[in-house]
């Protein structure tokens, strides 16, 4: 609910103080989820699998919950799993 407030606030200052153009003005605006500030980024997360020994470490996806990745550690290849949330790296 306080979100929607300050949102609401916000437009209204903008309309207030917009000049007059004549064309309708375009604002973005993205409220941000509170769990947004927890997740590390899929790049983040491919470092954090390097510094563990995995070598020529390349992204399988980045597109779940889960990041998943591909890496090389004493010649073998492994499917490596980053959660963003808790940092928790594991391999399968």
């Amino acid at each position: 609910m306080k979100n929607l407030a300050a949102l609401a606030v916000m437009v209204s200052v903008f309309a207030l103080a917009a000049p007059e153009t004549g064309e309708a003005a375009k604002i973005k605006l993205r409220i941000k989820d509170r769990h947004d500030n927890d997740r590390i980024s899929c790049n983040t997360a491919r470092h954090m699998v390097r510094e563990r020994g995995y070598a020529k470490v390349k992204i399988k996806s980045c597109v779940t919950p889960i990041y998943s990745f591909f890496g090389k550690k004493n010649g073998s290849l492994y499917v490596v799993r980053v959660d963003p949330q808790t940092r928790s790296v594991w391999r399968e």
